[in-house]
């Protein structure tokens, strides 16, 4: 009787190993490729996450329309771009700041001076570009001086 105690109790602890190293496995893998957020919207201040490299961030005017709709890509006129020399996974790049460039990243756009100032009523889209070509947007407006994220409105709920 002890014995087939002590072989249930060894059985049990192996399910539940099985299932924390699933559960950790799945965790792990619903982590985006790509993503960014918003940090600060008084100050356009950006966070990145996630698994893949991370090779930019830029941002680019959208010629725009009202009411938002499906109908905006990703070209526009790009005001502003930082890189990296080689790719950096994306959650471990530093978060930005518009206009400030990280130690370790570089300007590309525009090729010297600040980038233009954000203003009201206009359509941006933010972009974290990948090694793969992978590619994370956010589109946002200035609404009383604050960044205010579009996405949904261009694309649906």
């Amino acid at each position: 009787m002890k014995l087939e105690l002590v072989r249930l109790a060894m059985t049990v602890k192996r399910a539940v190993l099985i299932l924390a190293a699933t559960m950790i496995v799945v965790a792990c893998a619903q982590e985006p490729d790509l993503d960014l957020n918003v940090v600060d919207k008084t100050r356009p201040s950006f966070s990145f996450s996630g698994r893949s490299l991370a090779l930019s961030f830029e941002i680019s005017e959208l010629p725009r329309s009202k009411p938002l709709s499906k109908a905006y890509g990703l070209d526009g006129e790009k005001i502003w771009k930082i890189s990296a020399a080689s790719g950096i996974k994306a959650a471990q790049w530093p978060g930005v700041s518009y206009g400030d460039v990280p130690n370790g990243l570089s300007q590309t756009i525009p090729e010297h001076g600040p980038p233009p100032k954000l203003v009201q009523d206009k359509l941006y889209v933010a972009r974290i570009v990948g090694d793969r070509d992978d590619k994370t947007a956010m589109y946002f407006e200035i609404r009383n001086g604050s960044v205010v994220n579009v996405t949904d409105k261009v694309f649906g709920p």
